[in-house]
């Protein structure tokens, strides 16, 4: 087997594992995010305030940061495999889209950065939430 061939197949293995940790990754932490609350509301957990932030929202809001970067880091991988499938240069190429439909590799490259990019935008609308609603409030 060339060398060529097995770079790619790292490549898709690679491609394929972003894909499934970008889901894991979004899916943990939204479950624990919204865990949280739970532990501090009904256990007295995270009773502390930073700058008058609550202990809750900034234990929330690291979580969601560090969240935040390994999901950049799983839309930074499958675009650069995409990129090295390319035959052209994106601004010079017209029909990007219809190059990446053409194999399964680019393809497979091109979903993964791109659902990756979605959770990343729902991981940064979690804060919103986070430092808006007062979650321990009865009423």
């Amino acid at each position: 087997m060339d060398s060529k061939a097995q770079l790619s197949k790292t490549e898709d293995r690679l491609t394929r594992w972003c894909l499934f940790l970008g889901v894991t990754i979004w899916f943990l932490d939204l479950n624990t995010v919204y865990a949280l609350p739970s532990l501090s509301c009904e256990w007295g957990w995270f009773g502390f305030t930073i700058a008058g932030i609550p202990g809750l929202a900034v234990i929330e809001a690291i979580i969601t940061l560090i969240a935040l970067l390994l999901m950049a880091l799983m839309i930074y991988l499958p675009w650069r495999n995409w990129r090295k499938f390319q035959t052209e240069k994106p601004m010079d190429n017209p029909q990007l889209l219809q190059d990446t439909e053409k194999d399964r590799r680019s393809l497979l490259a091109f979903v993964a950065m791109l659902l990756n990019s979605f959770f990343f935008v729902f991981l940064i609308a979690m804060f919103v939430p986070i430092f808006a609603l007062n979650v321990c409030a009865r009423g």
